[in-house]
């Protein structure tokens, strides 16, 4: 479902590869925008809350006496475990259980009682159906799309263009236009092995991939485990779920925006422009150990959370932008 269109768009536009590619890949970046919400909102649905059993006395601050019988008394099994004490009020003895702080019961919106002692094995998160059904719909989906797909007939070629068609003038970094009197490009085992550039290229579409995939796979359990500790107030599940959307706009942006700039500024320059990526990714580990390390309010980490929010969504127009660079860059090896 991924490479398909991409192969296919640039056979009907071989004069025009990069931006052809570029609007398909926004296309992928769109639907990273949208899916986050709908996925979040399927999971909510699946997810079933755990059995609540009852509060500890460190989490019932200003209770009275008499209510000191409704709390968990639990201890602690040599491989570090925790299960109900014989001599708790509440619960059945020697249930294995789990504490959930505040901080835990933020990250479960499904969760409404709040922290306390859970029984260990119940509920569920609801990603395994979620899951599930949204592998019916892709499926589904991706069927359909495949019945409208076709490819260019095999003796089907762009029409010769004259100078006005072909964008003389237009500027110097103008698509090259290709009609059946194009002949050039080397024999592909000469650039594998005899040219530095197809190795550069390689090791930047590496980096490029690994980066940008680790961010966008990882995105969510960044801002979650790290800020929400720094600000809970600000760093809630819908700001997590936000924070997705706004990489996959970023990466669309990214995909079609950078290929309609390089129209105008060149490939060369444009693509010069992704390495400031590098510091951004570079200083996000000492931007997170800050706030972490900092001892101040919402309010103070504020800068420090949008800091990290906008590298990240500048550092991923670079990786969807990258992509449509390379079907570029390789057509030329080619």
């Amino acid at each position: 479902m991924y490479l398909a269109p991409i192969t296919t768009v640039m056979k009907w536009f071989p004069d025009r590869r990069s931006l052809a590619t570029g609007i398909a890949l926004s296309a992928f970046g769109a639907g990273a925008a949208i899916a986050p919400g709908i996925i979040q909102t399927i999971v909510d649905y699946f997810a079933v809350a755990p059995e609540f059993i009852g509060t500890l006395a460190d989490f019932a601050h200003g209770e009275n006496l008499s209510a000191a019988n409704t709390h968990v008394e639990l201890i602690t099994l040599p491989d570090g475990s925790q299960v109900i004490a014989n001599s708790s009020p509440v619960g059945e003895p020697g249930r294995p259980v789990i504490v959930a702080t505040e901080l835990d019961v933020s990250k479960l919106p499904n969760v409404t009682r709040g922290p306390g002692v859970y029984a260990l094995g119940t509920g569920d998160t609801g990603v395994s159906k979620a899951l599930g059904s949204l592998g019916l719909a892709y499926g589904a989906l991706g069927l359909l799309g495949s019945r409208f797909m076709m490819v260019p007939h095999p003796q089907w070629s762009l029409a010769p263009l004259d100078a006005k068609d072909r964008g003389e003038g237009v500027g110097k970094n103008a698509d090259i236009r290709i009609n059946e009197n194009n002949n050039f490009g080397l024999p592909a085992s000469y650039v594998t092995t005899n040219t530095l550039q197809f190795p550069l290229l390689w090791l930047s579409v590496f980096g490029n991939a690994t980066g940008g995939l680790a961010l966008l796979s990882s995105s969510k359990l960044m801002i979650t485990d790290i800020w929400t500790g720094v600000a809970p107030s600000l760093v809630t599940t819908s700001f997590a779920t936000g924070y997705v959307s706004a990489l996959g706009i970023g990466m669309a942006v990214g995909r079609f925006g950078w290929s309609a700039l390089s129209d105008y500024i060149g490939r060369k320059n444009t693509y010069a422009l992704f390495g400031v990526g590098i510091p951004i990714m570079g200083f996000a580990p000492t931007l997170c150990h800050s706030a972490v390390a900092s001892s101040g309010t919402g309010d103070s980490v504020l800068p420090l959370v949008m800091t990290f929010y906008g590298g990240s969504v500048l550092a991923i127009t670079f990786y969807g932008g990258g992509f449509f660079f390379f079907s570029a860059f390789f057509f030329f090896f080619s």
